[in-house]
């Protein structure tokens, strides 16, 4: 899949101008959204677009006693443990459209970054994955869809139907029937796309790394990973409320809250990702949002000693500089995570070299 849409060397921006170019000599009719912009530049920060809110508030069961802030106590960078970094990246490009069909492709690239104890930073090796997807319904009927679907296929594209999730037939039917939550959902998709490749990377690393060192996922933890840490920085579920809450958001700089676990959403039950959660405040929030600088940090439920809890947030801290400052999201932007970032975006830059719209 690294390899472009027809498995030469050539850049998928390449092969799908040459798919065009077929799916016009043998009288598909597509219409060319090829100069769009990437749905990212839409839906950028909106991490709840194609999903539905939670029919009500998730509990929590407190770890350390009731939530309260508890000081984080310094510690020199040397002696933290966080060696490994992994995040993916993701650009949705709109395509074509065949009737109310928007057809978009998802590009995603992720990777695994070492830090050595001189500080220098590089991509592990065999980790700098990408995958090439298009995000196609496929229960709807039509000769021009089917046309693409199997030319696609031909090809060895990989199609991900964007609407897979919906519960029944009917409503099926009727999100395929709105274009605008068509896009929507072909956004999400993508993420689905990415988010994959992240936690396949992280399988691997789990199964593979030999040494001691431990490994931050630039957000949420997926699955239960001895020595990973997940660092969300929106949050999208509000764990805590009331007077919970308000510990939250008044959270001094340096501080944390104490931790607990999450219970299922609909059940009631205990969380079945397995996740330690709690919170912590990088930066002074003075005169800024209420959440500027807060981090959700999610671990393996077998952390739950508080030792081991004020560890990690020390380690955490530990990471605030160098400051990612050439970011907007600098305040919780870990650099090294920053640093991977810029590796990424400029493999999907190479990848998507020569499309109509970059």
């Amino acid at each position: 899949m690294a390899t472009g849409l027809n498995g030469h060397r050539a850049s998928f921006a390449s092969a799908v101008n040459q798919l065009h170019s077929d799916l016009v000599r043998d009288g598909v009719a597509v219409a060319d959204m090829r100069r769009a912009q990437p749905l990212e530049s839409q839906y950028a920060g909106a991490a709840a677009v194609g999903s539905r809110p939670p029919p009500r508030q998730p509990g929590i069961e407190p770890l350390e006693g009731s939530i309260q802030e508890r000081v984080v106590a310094t510690q020199p960078a040397a002696a933290s443990k966080l060696r490994y970094f992994l995040d993916g990246t993701q650009r949705t490009l709109p395509c074509w459209r065949i009737g109310l069909v928007p057809i978009n492709a998802a590009i995603a690239a992720a990777a695994v970054l070492r830090r050595d104890e001189d500080g220098r930073c590089e991509i592990v090796p065999g980790t700098l994955r990408l995958c090439h997807a298009w995000l196609i319904p496929e229960r709807l009927p039509g000769a021009d869809l089917s046309r693409l679907r199997d030319r696609i296929r031909e090809h060895g594209g990989e199609i991900v139907d964007p609407l897979a999730g919906q519960p029944d037939e009917e409503t099926y039917q009727a999100v395929a029937g709105d274009y605008g939550r068509l896009v929507e959902a072909s956004y999400a998709a993508a993420r689905s796309v990415r988010g994959r490749l992240e936690e396949d990377l992280l399988e691997d690393w789990s199964r593979t790394t030999q040494d001691d060192g431990w490994i931050v996922v630039d957000g949420r933890l997926h699955r239960p990973v001895d020595r990973a840490i997940g660092l969300v920085k929106q949050f999208t579920e509000s764990y805590l409320s009331g007077s919970d809450a308000v510990t939250l958001l008044g959270l001094p700089p340096g501080h944390r809250t104490t931790a607990f676990f999450p219970k299922d959403r609909y059940r009631g039950g205990p969380d079945p990702e397995e996740r330690t959660l709690w919170y912590l405040r990088l930066w002074d929030a003075a005169g800024l949002d209420a959440r500027h600088a807060l981090v959700r940090v999610e671990a393996r439920q077998t952390v739950r000693e508080t030792a081991k809890i004020d560890e990690i947030s020390a380690w955490l801290m530990a990471e605030r500089t160098p400051r990612a400052t050439a970011d907007a999201r600098w305040a919780t932007l870990l650099y090294p995570v920053h640093f991977l970032e810029r590796i990424l975006k400029r493999r999907l830059e190479a990848d998507t070299r020569g499309w109509p719209g970059a």
